[in-house]
């Protein structure tokens, strides 16, 4: 089941921020701070933009974080992704695509003709744009990282 995340399924949420953070090749050796990504989750869920998950038996088994903001250029808005993450259990399967298209519903009830969203974890990057593409998704560029040591 799809549904808008409560201030309750916080700590599962910071979890699986966890769970990411550890699998990620490109994030690993950036320090998580589970204070900070509840403060963050708190901050979308109660104001500031949406936390969808999904919910098996009872437990959170993926999510996904975004918001809406305008263009550097325009003052038309986009919806945007923080975090698109689903547990080892819960992927390859139709919860990947439920949540995706609920993301993309509240985007079009925030009046949004266009979101954006992108992979740059490290995480099974192919398969990630895969997905996108057979969604609907097009291939706008690539983002790139830098070292300044």
């Amino acid at each position: 089941m799809i549904r808008p995340a409560t201030l309750a399924d916080i700590p599962r949420l910071v979890d699986l921020g966890e769970l990411m953070h550890a699998e990620a090749p490109n994030y690993r050796d950036i320090p998580f701070s589970r204070a900070k990504v509840a403060t963050q989750m708190t901050l979308l869920i109660t104001r500031d933009g949406v936390v969808l998950v999904s919910e098996k038996d009872g437990v959170v088994v993926g999510g996904i974080a975004g918001g809406i903001t305008e263009y550097w250029f325009s003052t038309e808005k986009f919806g945007f992704e923080y975090a698109f993450f689903l547990a080892k259990e819960a992927r390859h399967g139709i919860t990947a695509v439920r949540l995706l298209r609920a993301f993309k519903a509240w985007c079009g009830l925030k009046g949004v003709k266009r979101f954006i969203m992108g992979t740059s974890t490290g995480i099974a990057t192919e398969g990630t744009t895969e997905f996108f593409v057979a969604m609907g998704m097009e291939l706008t560029g690539h983002v790139y990282t830098g070292s300044t040591e």
